[in-house]
């Protein structure tokens, strides 16, 4: 995970990422498991959060984002759900409306995921640890302040976490649920550039929005 501070030959940073993809997949297949659910979110948040980050390049060098930069962040997108695994099972995978109560207890896997991040073993300071604790902790925050955990807008928000918060919402409401079915890609789409979904980036839902045919054509649709 230390390719990007310590250098090396193209093959030694290469080996380092593919051994950094493998312990994020193990990662994001354990939580998907306690679930209950396939890989295909996961997989499809990647996919999204990859897509998101490369047509916001070509639409802004606001955020600078490089190649290695769209990679951390896609790679990091894997686990930002992994507080989820401290959730109690009747919460976690209930069958129909949280309480009050419960959903309280739900939102709190933002903190729990960013403190498990932090407790690693490892430079905090590292890239590629740095956006799993930004994603972990604020991809639930939206871009009117209206999100959790801690009420951020605007540019408050990393960008990493705002573009796997939009990708994140897409991917739950396109596959099935313990607690719901899946939508279209035509309701959804509808339902989030309508700020149904909340509050996020103009900008990214302009990205969204013209890579919808590619996110279909991932779809196989």
């Amino acid at each position: 995970m230390r390719a990007e501070k310590t250098g090396g030959s193209p093959e030694e940073i290469r080996e380092r990422m593919e051994q950094a993809n493998l312990m994020v997949d193990i990662l994001s297949n354990i939580i998907e498991f306690r679930n209950g659910e396939s890989g295909s979110h996961v997989r499809q948040i990647r996919q999204l959060t990859e897509l998101l980050l490369e047509r916001l390049g070509e639409e802004t060098d606001r955020y600078a984002l490089d190649q290695s930069d769209i990679l951390r962040i896609s790679l990091a997108a894997a686990i930002h759900d992994i507080g989820k695994i401290a959730v109690p099972n009747e919460i976690l995978n209930k069958y129909g409306r949280l309480t009050e109560v419960e959903f309280s207890v739900m939102k709190d896997h933002t903190l729990i995921g960013a403190d498990m991040v932090r407790e690693l073993p490892l430079d905090q300071e590292e890239p590629l640890v740095r956006t799993a604790y930004e994603i972990c902790r604020w991809h639930h925050e939206r871009y009117d302040g209206s999100g959790y955990p801690d009420g951020l807008g605007g540019e408050e928000i990393p960008i990493s976490a705002q573009v796997v918060g939009l990708a994140d919402v897409y991917s739950t409401m396109t596959t099935d649920r313990v607690y719901q079915k899946a939508r279209s890609h035509e309701e959804v789409m509808e339902l989030i550039l309508s700020g149904k979904c909340g509050a996020f980036n103009p900008l990214l839902l302009k990205c969204l929005e013209t890579i919808e045919g590619r996110i279909l054509e991932e779809q196989g649709q």
